[in-house]
């Protein structure tokens, strides 16, 4: 779970949450923290503590609050990212033993006992409750947006070897530009019309095929389909056939973003750059791997 659409005071302060925000501080100033500092502070903090796995989630609640009220590049947060994979592993020190501390603690620790950061254990668990939450409320905020541009950035920088796994981008693909376009629905009061919330999606999608859509072409099939065969495999409304993520798919993917492209009545001028940067994005893939 996670307290980001929780009211703001409805919760015992995060004592992650100065820290993280701090890293968004302009570099200049004299009081800002360099992103290994703060790595090596939570580790600590983290490894003292009386139930690490409470302060792992609380961590990551910290870290992904922060992810989603930032409007900038999110270089900072990689940054932190980068920081914290580089501590060294650590065993925690406080936790009472038999306890359902204890207990909870154990599925993020290795097979020396220990707390692996360059694992960043709980994040990809905890990524993906968020990602859920935020997804099935996201014709109410701007959350999503921002969650998923963060995460696409990852991804780019992970080159589909980190923490977010490339098949996001096939499931963002798959569930725009294979639709013809926005469900009609009923309005609800202070939620966005299907015309705006397919305007985000279709955002939505390109960021993710902008920025990860290398990561998805050179994965290996052969582990997608071992773990995602069923969604690969599965029909939608433009891709009625049950043949994977083929050559063919990807085509009518560049088709669709450059279509998308053109509608400047239903999407604005910064959508439709993004959609436009995610067409090129495929049709360079399909140039530079054509036999």
């Amino acid at each position: 779970m996670t307290t980001i659409l929780d009211p703001p005071g409805s919760n015992p302060t995060n004592p992650f949450t100065i820290p993280i925000q701090a890293l968004t501080v302009t570099l200049s100033a004299a009081s800002a923290p360099s992103p290994e500092e703060t790595a090596a502070n939570i580790v600590s903090s983290i490894n003292t503590s009386p139930d690490p796995a409470h302060a792992l989630w609380l961590l990551w609640d910290a870290f992904f609050t922060a992810v989603v009220t930032f409007s900038k590049p999110h270089d900072p947060h990689l940054a932190f990212l980068d920081a914290l994979r580089a501590q060294p592993p650590t065993q925690p020190k406080n936790v009472p033993s038999r306890s359902a501390a204890e207990q909870q603690l154990q599925s993020y620790l290795g097979g020396d006992g220990k707390l692996h950061w360059q694992e960043l254990p709980r994040f990809s668990a905890q990524w993906r409750d968020v990602h859920d939450i935020l997804e099935a409320w996201r014709d109410w905020d701007g959350y999503f947006l921002r969650f998923c541009a963060f995460s696409a950035a990852l991804l780019k920088a992970t080159k589909g070897k980190g923490e977010v796994h490339p098949v996001w981008v096939f499931y963002a693909c798959r569930n725009v530009l294979e639709s013809k376009g926005p469900q009609s629905g009923e309005i609800r009061a202070h939620r966005m019309t299907p015309g705006q919330k397919w305007a985000l999606d279709v955002r939505v999608a390109a960021i993710w095929m902008r920025d990860g859509g290398w990561a998805l072409w050179e994965a290996d099939y052969e582990e997608l389909r071992r773990h995602w065969a069923a969604a690969l495999d599965d029909k939608t409304e433009l891709w009625p056939r049950e043949d994977g993520l083929t050559r063919e798919r990807w085509e009518l993917w560049g088709d669709r973003l450059r279509a998308l492209s053109s509608e400047k009545e239903t999407l604005d001028e910064e959508t439709g750059a993004v959609v436009t940067e995610a067409a090129e994005l495929v049709s360079s893939i399909l140039e530079r791997t054509s036999t």
